[in-house]
């Protein structure tokens, strides 16, 4: 098995987006995973949408009030993952931690594969016309797409399993991967955004379902106490920040502390 992750853009967002009380804006990695296994291609996640790199097209006119978006050339989706020596066409699967802009917007660009989502978070963003929760869904209903109506071994080999992690959004979930070392390796997601959001119980200023995502920390906190890495949704001291330190990250030896 062969698990990569890269940043597919950065945000610049207020604080208390990410944690409740905190003052002042941070600047977030938007991170996707390539996951290789058993014949198959998998993405977790998607990054921005593509639009946005250009500052006047409508997709970032929309965006602008709430969030600062840099997605410099190289960094779209599909030039990610073709700097890993994959093309749009390989890839089979992508599973979707939910459907917020910065994790689907890049699947606008892999067209042929299938969507792997939760039923609770496809109809809650679908139904969601005045975009006062998803900002509008980048995505088009007519793909292919699988829902899932909770947990889901996707290789029916224990290796990587999708798990609903409800709090963030209606149908939030995150991957669990047993790495060839063997260990678990869980990509959180927006379950938690940051390090510090595991280790004070921090929430934003607005959950889903508040009780069930502080439900979702104390699990990835036992997960973690038994040995699992964590990959944590938007922890900038995981992730390369600027272009002038740009990688792509074997997943195997990504810095788990945060």
């Amino acid at each position: 098995m062969r698990i990569r992750g890269f940043c597919c853009g950065w945000l610049e967002m207020d604080r208390a987006g990410l944690i409740s009380g905190d003052e002042g804006t941070m600047r977030i990695p938007i991170p996707a995973y390539l996951i290789e296994h058993a014949g198959l291609t998998i993405l977790f996640d998607a990054g921005l949408p593509p639009e946005l790199r250009d500052s006047d097209s409508e997709r970032a006119r929309e965006i602008a009030p709430f969030f600062g978006c840099d997605l410099p050339p190289g960094t779209n989706l599909v030039e990610r993952l073709r700097s890993c020596g994959i093309e749009p066409g390989d890839v089979d699967m992508v599973v979707l931690s939910h459907m917020h802009f910065d994790h689907v917007g890049g699947s606008s660009l892999v067209l042929d594969a299938e969507l792997v989502v939760q039923r609770a978070e496809w109809e809650a963003a679908v139904a969601d016309v005045a975009g006062d929760q998803y900002m509008r869904a980048d995505v088009d209903v007519e793909r292919p797409r699988r829902l899932l109506d909770g947990e889901w071994d996707i290789f029916g080999d224990g290796r990587v399993v999708v798990t609903v992690t409800v709090g963030h959004t209606a149908g939030h979930q995150s991957l669990r991967i047993i790495t060839d070392d063997p260990r678990e390796l869980i990509l959180c997601g927006d379950a938690c955004y940051l390090r510090r959001s595991l280790d004070t119980r921090s929430l934003p200023t607005s959950s889903f379902d508040a009780s069930a995502q502080l439900a979702g920390l104390e699990w990835l906190d036992e997960r973690e106490r038994s040995g699992a890495r964590l990959v944590f949704g938007h922890d900038p001291s995981q992730w390369p920040m600027d272009l002038a330190d740009d990688r792509v990250i074997e997943l195997t030896s990504i810095h788990a502390d945060g």
